[in-house]
């Protein structure tokens, strides 16, 4: 698995990756600081919470946001021949895994590659 960085807003100075709580390097943009992540090979890490739906919390599903918005989910199967895998979904990537860990490495690569368009014909 990669490192994972944290990307946060610094008022009126851009963009900063921070691991710990040691600034790494500072950017005017959102996607000059991914994109440091990508050269690295790093992730950034995103915040995860439980799932709501409908004011209810849902079992074994976990969404992530970056700053305030939704940017991926994962959850395990409980029923049927898939029972016990996790999936994950980010924008239009998904797949399934074995472990919530892998699951969360997926989407937290996935969406440091996307805000770059790391993976988009040149």
């Amino acid at each position: 698995m990669s490192e994972r960085l944290k990307v946060r807003l610094a008022y009126q100075s851009g963009w900063q990756v921070v691991d710990d709580n040691t600034v790494l390097e500072t950017f005017e943009t959102k996607e000059g600081a991914f994109q440091y992540l990508v050269d690295r090979g790093a992730r950034v890490h995103l915040h995860w919470g439980r799932t709501v739906i409908g004011g209810e919390t849902r079992p074994y599903d976990f969404a992530a946001k970056f700053q305030s918005e939704s940017v991926g989910r994962i959850m395990k199967e409980l029923h049927g021949p898939s029972a016990g895998r996790w999936y994950w979904y980010q924008g239009s990537s998904k797949g399934s895994t074995e472990t919530k860990e892998e699951a969360v490495f997926h989407v937290e690569r996935a969406y440091t590659r996307i805000v770059v368009k790391a993976d988009w014909p040149k």
